[in-house]
């Protein structure tokens, strides 16, 4: 995606789903396209948008972010399979 300059902005466990066409060849399908934008990567991306739960520091630290928020997320989903927890707690 991010080779096509798309950003998905809101990866997350729900938006991963598994397919399984046949019994030997399981597939791994990102859904749910709904904030994903096409972006360029000298103007970056503005809107605050996804699951505050999965969300980089820079959606609302900093004026202007970029495709980098996707592999965050992806970082939080590997953090949350391997520990079972997720690596910042809501106070």
């Amino acid at each position: 995606m991010h080779f096509n300059f798309i950003a998905h902005r809101d990866i997350k466990l729900e938006n991963i789903m598994f397919v399984d066409a046949d019994n030997n060849d399981l597939q791994i399908k990102l859904i749910d396209f709904g904030f994903a934008e096409k972006f360029e990567r000298k103007k970056g991306m503005k809107l605050i948008l996804g699951s505050p739960l999965y969300m980089a520091p820079e959606l609302v630290t900093k004026d202007i972010y970029y495709e980098a928020i996707d592999v965050w997320a992806l970082g939080i989903i590997t953090f949350l399979l391997l520990c079972g927890l997720t690596p910042f707690q809501a106070t």
